[in-house]
C-alpha cells in the first residue's frame, strides 16, 4: 500500500505540473494577444505613395513622369499642371 501512495503522490505531482505548465501557456497567450494588440493601435497608416509613371497619350506606353518626350514614340508630351 505504501508504493501505491508513493506511485500516485508522483504521478499526481507530474500531473499537476503539466495543468499548471497549460495555465501559464495559456495565461502567456492572452498577454502577448493583448500586447501586441495593443501595439498595432499605435501604427499610423502610410499614405500611397506617389505615381511615379504615366501613360503616354499616343502609343499608351509607360513612361516616367518627368518625361517631357516619349522615348518609345518620340512624341511631345503635353505637361498637365496637378492641383
Amino acid at each position: 500500500m505504501k508504493k501505491f501512495i508513493e506511485e500516485f503522490k508522483t504521478f499526481a505531482l507530474r500531473g499537476n505540473v503539466m495543468v499548471n505548465f497549460i495555465i501559464m501557456a495559456f495565461i502567456l497567450f492572452c498577454l502577448m494577444k493583448g500586447i501586441n494588440k495593443l501595439a498595432g493601435l499605435t501604427k499610423k497608416e502610410e499614405e500611397p505613395a506617389e505615381p511615379t509613371t504615366k501613360i503616354c497619350p499616343y502609343c499608351q506606353s509607360e513612361i516616367s513622369i518627368k518625361a517631357s518626350r516619349c522615348p518609345h514614340c518620340t512624341s511631345v508630351l503635353e505637361e498637365t499642371k496637378s492641383e
